[in-house]
């Protein structure tokens, strides 16, 4: 089931060279699709000394679970310094009742990379500041806060990617966790197939409030339940 791929995408969009490092947290979200609740996403944010933690689990549940017994992980660990956050280890694993995939790489330097992906091991050279999908996240809560420029480099799947964003104004919203005024931001996809939405409130530090992602027809929401 692409849903939980979806999600997770969704909530990875941006990320300057170096992100600096918010308060740990930790928050759940309810996935929908067609109006019915599909899944629950679990994350949170730690610290144990310099070393940081950024983790999301991503369940199915109901009866998408009894179909797909769907099931993502995603995490991202590295060093705090002063402020800021330099990752050194990615995995993303996504497994369900039809397969398993599995991408991970290690930062051996600031601009090398080894890591596998489908069991198909890579090495890349990359530009300084390149961070994986689930910093990002961190990321874009300080570009916000900072007004930085919202274009940044990643790297997934063994590959480096471009995301670009923009702003779209303040918008209030309410989500099963209460109502925040969020930054309102839209992802610009390379073809018009698809589109990302996401609300990040300044309240919570500009964490992820919700993110709605249309293609091929579906619309998949990702709303607040809990922040800690």
């Amino acid at each position: 089931m692409k849903l939980l791929w979806i999600v997770s995408a969704a909530l990875a969009l941006a990320a300057p060279p170096l992100a600096a490092a918010p308060d740990a947290f930790q928050a759940s979200y309810t996935v929908s699709a067609k109006g019915l609740e599909m899944g629950v996403m679990n994350a949170s944010l730690r610290y144990d000394g310099e070393t940081y933690t950024y983790q999301k689990i991503t369940k199915a549940n109901g009866l998408a679970a009894v179909l797909s017994g769907d099931t993502l992980t995603e995490r991202s660990t590295g060093k705090k310094h002063a402020a800021q956050l330099l990752p050194e280890h990615y995995v993303y694993h996504h497994k369900n009742k039809r397969k398993d995939k599995k991408d991970e790489f290690r930062f051996t330097t600031a601009t090398q990379v080894d890591g596998s992906f489908d069991s198909n091991t890579y090495q890349l050279n990359v530009p300084t500041g390149t961070l994986d999908m689930a910093a990002l996240e961190l990321t874009l809560m300080d570009a916000l806060a900072t007004n930085q420029a919202l274009n940044y480099r990643v790297l997934s799947k063994g590959k480096l990617q471009d995301y670009r964003l923009r702003k779209l104004g303040k918008e209030t919203i309410e989500v099963p966790a209460g109502n925040y005024e969020c930054e309102k931001l839209e992802v610009m996809h390379d073809n018009n197939e698809r589109q990302t939405t996401l609300w990040l409130a300044p309240k919570l530090d500009y964490a992820i409030v919700q993110v709605r992602h249309q293609e091929d027809g579906d619309v998949i929401e990702t709303r607040l339940k809990q922040y800690q």
